[in-house]
Order: C-alpha cells, then structure tokens, then sequence
C-alpha cells in the first residue's frame, strides 16, 4: 500500500484564477514558464497578451442574432432560419476536436483558456441556436446542456497533462437565510461548486489602490468568508502575495509564475 509520504510525482498545474474584470488574470499567464498557447473568447483578451512569445487562436462571437424576440410562443418565429451562435462553438469544438487528435498541444508547456465567463455565453448561444430559439432569452432546458458541455470540456483540458490556466469571474451574493455577502465564480448552477473540484489551484486575484496612484495586484491563496472557494496545494504561501509585474524584466519570475516557482509547484 502507498503512503502519501513517499511520493514524490510532480503533476504541472491545474489553474483556475477567479476575479473581476481588471484584475490582471490574463496578463498573469505571461508569467507561467515554458512554450504557451491560449484559446481566447474574450474579446479583450488579446490586449493583455499582444507583443509577447504565445500561440492563439480567438473565437468571438460577431455573428448573432439581433432580432427581438418573445417568451410566448404565439409571438415566436416559425422558421427560425440561420442558427446563428451555433457554427461558433461547433467551429471551437471542430478546432479542439482537430487539435487534440493530431497531438498539437504536445508542443505546449502551458495551455490558457480566457475566459470561462464567455466560453460559457459562447456554449448558451450554441444551445439556443441548436434548439431554435437564437437571440431568445434561456429558458431551464436551455442550462443543462451548457452545464454539460462546459463540464466535460473542463475535465477534458485538465486531463491534458499540461499546465492548464483558466479565468473567470466572479459576482457578489448574498445568502438568503444568514445575509452573508461571498463571492462566487460567474458559472452556472452546480457548475460554481465542481468546477473548482478539478484544478489544483484556485485562486482569487484583486487590485488594491492606496488612493494615491499607487495599484497592487494581489493574489489571495487561502479561503474566507468573502471568498470560500479558494484552495491551493501551496503550503507556505501567505493568505495574500503580491503579483506586480515589472514589464522590462524576465516575466517568468515574477507574478503567479514566480509565485508558483517558490512554492515548488512549478519547476
């Protein structure tokens, strides 16, 4: 029989980095070690990367439907016509498909998915589209299939065996029956309690301003009331660490990368 002790397996990283918007989460990526390549649905994405050494390939939607539409059926269009938002993540999944079979990502070092938030808009649209109610507003059969595929494309990049990065965001809420106020990650239903279940490192990233100019961009590595999800394999890293980045150096030793470099989770 095993014992914990002994082992010494050295597995890369499995990332998810939750905050809101201008937290620096994308630019962090910069910061892994080794050959990179992201996967961008974010329309912004590519401004926090552009100008440095990492393969891409951008899937955002520009092609949707405009048209007002209504939840009664009398008033819904008997021929939908074009599924527009379903040749987006049917052209994605194609890609993925492709590139997982030719064993593409075995070049790569780190892989980044940016971001959950419109990867998950991205899967809506591909299910109303599919079920004839593009540019309509879900209804409860709509989220169970983007639960569905969301979750196993998750496990599928986790699987990869190479360092994964993932963000999203995060909205406040407030418990019903204690009135605590958290944070939880921008996903659907079930999804904010069991994606984070598949990366070794969930992370909240914030920006402090001491009101004088000065901004710090923060990783919080320990969970508490306001933010519960958070766990990480890093042992001895304190609950909040710095990540400034100092653009005109090596960014592989600073920010998350060199955070992850200290704690040994990264080599």
């Amino acid at each position: 029989m095993p014992n914990a002790k002994d082992t010494t397996q050295h597995k890369p990283p499995r990332i998810l980095v939750l905050a809101q918007s201008g937290a620096g989460k994308t630019t962090q990526f910069l910061t892994l070690p080794g050959r990179k390549f992201a996967y961008l649905f974010d329309p912004n994405a590519l401004l926090s990367i552009q100008g440095y050494d990492v393969d891409y390939e951008e899937f955002l939607p520009d092609d949707l439907s405009l048209k007002l539409t209504s939840l009664k059926k009398e008033n819904q269009p008997r021929n939908p016509g074009k599924k527009k938002g379903a040749e987006l993540y049917n052209s994605w999944e194609k890609d993925f498909d492709e590139k997982r079979e030719s064993g593409f990502f075995d070049q790569y070092d780190a892989i980044m998915v940016d971001s959950c938030t419109t990867l998950l808009d991205m899967i809506m649209d591909g299910v109303l589209a599919v079920n004839g109610r593009g540019g309509q507003w879900p209804q409860q059969d709509d989220y169970g299939p983007q639960m569905l595929a969301f979750q196993n494309i998750m496990r599928t990049f986790t699987s990869l065996g190479k360092t994964i990065y993932v963000t999203g965001h995060m909205e406040m809420k407030q418990d019903q029956f204690t009135k605590r106020i958290f944070m939880t990650p921008l996903f659907t239903g079930r999804l904010k309690t069991k994606i984070p279940l598949l990366f070794s490192e969930t992370l909240g990233f914030e920006v402090e301003s001491d009101g004088k100019g000065n901004v710090a961009y923060i990783c919080q590595t320990k969970s508490d009331r306001l933010v519960p999800l958070i766990r990480t394999s890093m042992k001895k890293a304190k609950f909040k660490e710095n990540l400034d980045i100092d653009f005109d150096k090596g960014l592989e030793y600073q920010g998350l990368g060199g955070l992850l470099r200290r704690e040994g989770v990264i080599k």
